[in-house]
């Protein structure tokens, strides 16, 4: 089963729930393949929520024998170990503390400001900068502990 058959199944699961897609991994190999639906919703995404896609989506590969091999299903959120992808999840994250790798090597770290369709701003100790989403090599939510 590729991955464009995995998000058209469960792409309208995910709506139901309110959720949307934020990556699909596919790891091992045939006959021993862990599929790994992440998912994430504006207001976050709950165990029960996971537990019903995933039960929904289990019973749609098997009803209509999408997978003839031995596999693995797992829904989950990203966590804060993924970098994030999408600006929705940017969007979720104003206000948060992020760890940012610029495509030309730079790392800041500063609050999420504000997003936009083309950029977004981020507050560090000394100023407010605009980042290109292009300029972006790579985002993750900062863990604070205070």
């Amino acid at each position: 089963m590729d991955e464009l058959k995995i998000k058209e199944v469960v792409q309208p699961i995910l709506d139901e729930e309110g959720l949307f897609l934020v990556d699909i991994v596919m790891k091992g190999n045939i006959g021993n393949q862990k599929i790994l639906i992440l998912a994430d919703g504006d207001e976050g995404i709950s165990i029960d929520q996971c537990g019903r896609v995933s039960r929904k989506l289990g019973r749609i590969i098997e009803e209509e024998d999408l997978i003839d091999t031995k596999y693995t299903l797992e829904v989950s959120s990203p966590g804060l170990d993924f970098p994030i992808v999408m600006d929705r999840q940017y969007k979720k994250n104003i206000g948060r503390n992020l760890s940012i790798e610029l495509e030309s090597g730079e790392n800041l770290e500063g609050e999420l400001l504000r997003v936009t369709m083309d950029d977004i701003s981020v507050k560090d100790k000394k100023e407010e900068r605009i980042i290109s989403f292009k300029e972006i090599k790579q985002s993750k939510v900062k863990i604070s502990f205070k």
